[in-house]
């Protein structure tokens, strides 16, 4: 096996040094690694720490309070109404909301037990308060476990696990006996309560960094509260993985996990909160690692990009010399190999200082420029599969689902006959190489132009799925395009161009064509002839798309429509609509066809004449035109011109003379009553045209009657 001088010399120069620096930058990692271990199990520890001693402030508060309040109650101060006291009867107080508490009382000598609730007004007196619907269940807290296990155990707060209050909310009770008398018997027992709600909520204002959550928890693995989102599903994760405790079996023993959600590794603490007392909640901690590790692994991929950096560039530096050295060798051999794989680069690098070898890369640089060249008469891809393979092109076809596109010049074969040949061309070249450059920029394939048309092709030769998409994105920038560019014609006094594009999408026969003689990439079939189609409806810049490219692109797609038409030689009648808008990262809108229209203090009276087929109507119809633009108009008439229907306005100017303006239908209103309002746009105007009709606009006063000519 031969081996390369180049790669003899990068081996030499440059191999070691990528052994040698891989290898630190492995210890590096691995080192940094068990740091950021140990940084981690630190600060989780920290975190959870203080978590919990902030969650143990709510059960610490409620046990002051109950403690405080049995005091008052044994010393005989703590009374709700007079004269019953507490020893013979039952009160709560609930604050609804934050400008309302409501105690109610219950006294089974008294309404059988039916709760008695009273507003606590802003100076502290007691009023009579009544809920809809009203209370009538009796109430009697003795039989309620909270109740028992107090009176049970009175010498210390009892705490319940999470179950329904009589107001339907879930929460959990804490519980304390209230003892009296020469035997210390139990009077009563006092509560506090906190449904999960609360909690919850309470839970939310704890913030661990940015993205971490805390949550509660029951010793054996039950949830009492926590805000959902990534971090409580990765504690729910967690969980199945506690063991139980050594000393408890009924009780979880939650050891630091780590678990992934939506490709994030999120890190789990718990610790318990009070584990002095019956309080069996544990407190879990659930924080992205990227919150509190995110700045150490940036620098350590700073570190690890440094020292790769530095590599490359001593590799760098040693590729350079090492091709430096080969470059009279290998020019010649590189230039054909890239060749062969139909690579076309647009220099051919530094000329060799050896006669043969110089003449060999001049030859290269030729055949590059004809096959450059060759592209542009067919396919690249087909080229390039014709070059790489090294087998003859043959005659060849398939079935493909593409979208197809057609665009046409409208009322150019007018301008054309009123220019000079040569300037004829270059504003039709000009026109081309705009839209051929879009069709090539969004994806397609230019099959032909005819004429003035333009036929491309998306989704063939290069198969792409999207390719409706690409179809409508490119004719909706043709439009776009063409209005920019009519700006460059005003200053090198070129007329201005319009253009309709249709688009549909549907299987047609894409492949080589031709005979063995001459050979071209040709795109037939029916849904062909239905493009067609569809952009001879269209109206000067419009869009018109097929149902089924509408389908094939989606709800992304703003159209207006349908609209039913009849094409020659495609069958039944088509269902064509509107392109207006096109979503996504950068939405395309579609200017309205007829530009902005100025409503006219007087309107204009016009004669108009329709076309039936190819032939222009005889009959002249009065009209009067109420909307008004450079592009377009709104007219009343009393004759009925279908939507996309062809017709002739013949309008008088102000100094005399008069203007016949050709166009179509692209909206009506006022059906079924006499006077029809049709929204016309003008197609073929020039510059001069145009100018007047804005000045008719600009100066009402300047209208005069139209007068019609023969």
């Amino acid at each position: 096996m031969k081996i390369p001088f180049r790669m003899a010399i990068l081996a030499a120069t440059v191999g070691l040094l990528v052994i040698t620096a891989g290898s630190l930058i492995a210890y590096a990692v691995v080192q940094s690694h068990r740091t950021i271990a140990v940084l981690k199990q630190t600060y989780l520890a920290a975190v959870a720490e203080a978590a919990a001693g902030e969650v143990a402030r709510l059960p610490r508060r409620a046990e002051d309070l109950l403690l405080a309040h049995r005091a008052l109650a044994e010393a005989n101060r703590l009374t709700i109404e007079q004269p019953v006291t507490l020893g013979r009867q039952f009160a709560g107080a609930n604050r609804i909301d934050a400008d309302l508490v409501v105690i109610n009382v219950s006294d089974p000598r008294r309404r059988g037990g039916v709760p008695r609730e009273y507003r606590v007004t802003a100076n502290g007196a007691l009023v009579p308060f009544t809920r809809t619907p009203p209370v009538t269940a009796v109430y009697d807290p003795r039989p309620r476990a909270w109740y028992r296990q107090a009176v049970a155990t009175p010498e210390r707060i009892v705490w319940l696990p999470p179950y329904r209050f009589s107001e339907g909310v879930m929460g959990v009770t804490a519980a304390l006996a209230v003892r009296g008398g020469p035997a210390r018997s139990v009077r009563g027992v006092l509560t506090a309560d906190f449904s999960l709600v609360g909690i919850d909520r309470f839970l939310r204002t704890l913030r661990v960094r940015e993205r971490g959550v805390v949550l509660l928890f029951t010793t054996d693995g039950e949830l009492l509260a926590g805000p959902p989102g990534p971090g409580r599903e990765a504690v729910r994760r967690a969980v199945p993985d506690w063991s139980m405790a050594r000393d408890s079996p009924d009780r979880l023993a939650p050891r630091p996990s780590e678990t992934m959600v939506d490709g994030a590794a999120y890190d789990v603490v718990a610790r318990p909160v009070n584990p002095d007392t019956s309080l069996n909640w544990t407190v879990v901690v659930s924080v992205p690692e990227d919150d509190f590790l995110g700045v150490v692994y940036a620098q350590r991929r700073t570190a690890m990009l440094i020292a790769l950096a530095g590599v490359l560039l001593a590799a760098g530096v040693g590729i350079l010399l090492s091709t430096g050295m080969a470059n009279s060798l290998g020019t010649v051999t590189g230039e054909l190999d890239r060749l062969a794989r139909f690579v076309l680069g647009t220099t051919l690098g530094a000329r060799s200082r050896m006669k043969e070898i110089a003449q060999l890369q001049e030859a290269v640089g030729r055949m590059t420029a004809s096959l450059r060249s060759f592209t542009r008469y067919a396919p690249e891809d087909i080229v390039r599969e014709v070059v790489v393979s090294g087998r003859e092109a043959m005659l060849s076809g398939e079935n493909r689902e593409v979208s197809l596109l057609f665009s046409d010049l409208r009322g150019f074969t007018g301008l054309a006959e009123r220019r000079r040949p040569e300037e004829v061309v270059a504003i039709l070249n000009d026109h081309f190489d705009l839209l051929s450059g879009l069709v090539v920029e969004h994806g397609g394939y230019v099959v032909d132009f005819l004429g003035d048309s333009l036929f491309a092709v998306f989704g063939a030769p290069r198969v792409a799925t999207d390719h409706a998409e690409q179809a409508v994105t490119c004719a909706i920038e043709m439009q776009r395009a063409r209005q920019t560019q009519n700006e460059r014609h005003r200053d090198r006094g070129w007329p201005p161009l319009e253009i309709g594009v249709g688009v549909n999408t549907g299987v047609a026969v894409v492949g080589n064509m031709g005979s063995h003689l001459r050979i071209k990439y040709g795109v037939v079939g029916h849904s062909v002839n239905l493009a067609a189609r569809i952009e001879s409806f269209t109206v000067a810049g419009q869009v018109l798309v097929s149902d089924a490219t509408r389908q094939a692109v989606g709800a992304r797609l703003g159209l207006e429509g349908p609209l039913e038409v009849e094409g020659k030689g495609v069958g039944p009648r088509i269902r064509v609509w509107l392109v207006r808008r096109l979503e996504g990262p950068v939405p395309l809108e579609l200017p309205s066809p007829t530009g902005s229209l100025a409503a006219l203090h007087t309107p204009l009276r016009a004669e108009m004449r329709v076309l039936q087929g190819k032939q222009i109507g005889a009959e002249n119809h009065s009209v009067q035109i109420v909307r008004l633009g450079a592009t377009g108009a709104e007219i009343r008439t009393r004759v009925d011109v279908p939507t996309l229907g062809s017709m002739q306005l013949t309008l008088g100017w102000p100094d005399g003379g008069s203007r016949r303006l050709g166009g179509r239908v692209i909206g009506r209103a006022g059906e079924g009553t006499a006077d029809r309002t049709l929204l016309v746009r003008f197609e073929g105007l020039d510059w001069e045209t145009r100018a007047r009709l804005e000045s008719l606009v600009a100066d009402p006063s300047a209208v005069a009657a139209s007068r019609s000519t023969s």
